[in-house]
């Protein structure tokens, strides 16, 4: 392997908890490339206290891909949202203030904390030809083996991250991924990488041996490329 594409990361600089400069962008992209990521999605948070809007954010995005011209980085970079729940979700598509990466909505739900009205949410976006893509389902505490299957039924796909393999997010998320990759509930893997210290880069042929050992290799290829190629392209 050494290709793939990274779904979900907050590169974008000073958009949210992620990236603070433009140099710290660079060189959390630098870092990517490195370990083989071609194509990066830009996935900034969408909730409070964070709520800049697509014009503010396409503005910071083509000042990286300048920057990134200019120091000959290849890398391909396509903005999207990570969106916390809430039920004014087209409202805020439809006013230009969250975007999608082609119909396809990044979406987060509280860590420790049940939505009732989920299903709603979920029938009234896909009414509106909205895709579900659920970030990091194996880090909410409350989610059973029942929750999964009913939201699969919904045809929401499923986005876990790379360490949580590694008991980054604790026990419980370790335990939930390894029951999704068992399971094939998952259809891509990602960094949601924030910040250039982070310790992503140090430990990621661990993490993704670790992967391979469940899934094997050419299921790892389809999550870590090739089911992310097909929704870009």
């Amino acid at each position: 392997m050494n290709s793939y594409i990274d779904f979900h990361s907050h590169i974008l600089y000073g958009i949210d908890d992620g990236a603070r400069t433009i140099e710290e962008s660079i060189s959390i992209i630098k870092k990517l490339v490195k370990i083989g990521f071609k194509e990066i999605v830009l996935t900034p948070h969408y909730r409070q206290p964070y709520f800049k809007n697509n014009k503010e954010k396409q503005k910071v995005l083509k000042e990286l891909n300048k920057e990134l011209k200019d120091l000959k980085i290849d890398v391909k970079l396509y903005l999207a949202n990570e969106v916390a729940i809430t039920t004014n979700i087209i409202k805020l598509i439809k006013d230009k203030q969250i975007s999608l990466l082609n119909n396809y909505l990044f979406l987060e739900l509280p860590f420790n904390s049940k939505i009732h009205n989920l299903e709603k949410i979920i029938y009234e976006l896909q009414e509106n030809n909205i895709n579900i893509i659920l970030v990091h389902p194996e880090r909410y505490s409350y989610f059973t083996k029942e929750d999964y299957q009913k939201l699969i039924d919904l045809d929401i796909l499923f986005q876990v991250n790379y360490e949580s393999i590694s008991g980054k997010y604790g026990n419980d998320a370790k335990k939930k991924v390894k029951y999704l990759y068992k399971n094939n509930l998952v259809e891509f893997i990602s960094s949601d990488i924030h910040h250039e210290n982070s310790n992503f880069y140090k430990i990621f042929s661990k993490v993704e041996r670790k992967i391979i050992k469940i899934v094997g290799i050419e299921k790892y290829k389809d999550l870590t490329y090739n089911n992310m190629k097909k929704i870009i392209d």
